[in-house]
């Protein structure tokens, strides 16, 4: 089983600090694959929608339409070191998101890891989606 994705870095900015830094992407033309950002802006995994949990999760959510799924995985997602996932590029000066531009240059390759779901493998799926679904409305 693959662990880790080769992705590109790309060069953006922080609307915030003004501090220039890369970050990986997986571009537009990928499906079903979802780039996390730590809230701290040092750390990156990938969501595979397709693999066991995610898929479990797409299908709770299949009839409720007012539930984004890929916040909920962040939030299932097994955490970071010292940290929480996000949906949004964070700036890993400032921990700020919303940079004034990303997608910039490309500055190579990166080595992301893919996220892991195994704290929330071990307890009950459905409770854990429904009070995150809560959360959310």
């Amino acid at each position: 089983m693959q662990t880790v994705r080769a992705v590109p870095l790309f060069d953006a900015r922080c609307s915030h600090c003004g501090e220039a830094f890369a970050h990986p992407s997986l571009g537009d033309a990928v499906y079903g694959a979802l780039m996390l950002c730590s809230v701290d802006g040092r750390q990156h995994a990938i969501v595979d929608g397709f693999s066991a949990v995610p898929a479990q999760v797409a299908a709770l959510l299949a009839d409720d339409p007012d539930t984004a799924l890929w916040p909920v995985l962040a939030a299932l997602a097994d955490p970071p070191e010292g940290s929480f996932w996000s949906v949004e590029l964070h700036c890993p000066h400032c921990g700020q998101p919303d940079p004034v531009f990303q997608e910039g240059t490309r500055r190579g390759m990166a080595d992301i890891p893919l996220a892991r779901f195994s704290q929330c493998a071990a307890g009950d799926l459905v409770a854990q989606v429904a009070r995150l679904t809560d959360r959310q409305r």
